[in-house]
């Protein structure tokens, strides 16, 4: 892990230094952005790569102001993905959810609601509704089911205990029962 932080360090050195050698936190990072815009995006092969894009470009752009606090590159990163993705759905007007809206209808007291709901109709449901919680909840999320990883790694990159992440995440999944009506 620390190996890591230090080349990434390097290499957003190298990239202040000469613009073109910002190819490498491209390689390095480009698929996970992309894997984080594909899910937030309802698995939209081409909208997620659009916003990929995007988020690259905007990332050359804006690279004067980024200042490294220890934190992964890539948060910066899913930070301008989800700015984007937000300004996607606002645009599309597409945050708003009615119950006439939804794949299926409003569950019966006497019917099983997962005997009507498949795992990827909710994961897509919470996925759209992941970008309405705040900023840092919504990279724990993203770090936790798109990038795979544990609390313990999630916790390093976001300079917090392992412990706060934690509840951090369980209080977020309360606020997302909310929002998508499990």
């Amino acid at each position: 892990m620390q190996n890591d932080q230090v080349n990434e360090k390097q290499l957003i050195e190298a990239a202040r230094a000469d613009i073109s050698n910002f190819k490498f936190l491209y390689e390095k990072y480009v698929k996970a952005v992309y894997r984080y815009s594909y899910h937030r995006l309802g698995k939209n092969k081409e909208l997620a790569e659009d916003v990929a894009s995007e988020t690259f470009v905007k990332a050359i752009e804006n690279f004067e102001k980024f200042k490294y606090q220890n934190k992964p590159f890539v948060v910066w990163l899913y930070t301008i993905a989800h700015n984007l993705i937000i300004d996607y759905y606002r645009k599309n007007k597409r945050g708003d959810v009615s119950l006439d809206s939804l794949p299926f209808p409003p569950a019966q007291e006497e019917e099983d609601v997962l005997s009507k709901v498949t795992k990827e109709d909710l994961i897509e449901r919470i996925n759209k509704k992941t970008g309405d919680l705040p900023e840092e909840l919504n990279n724990i999320f993203t770090l936790r089911h798109t990038e795979d990883l544990t609390f313990s790694e999630i916790a390093k990159l976001l300079g917090r205990t392992e412990g706060a992440v934690k509840m951090q995440y369980y209080r977020g999944l309360e606020i997302l029962k909310g929002l998508v009506c499990i």
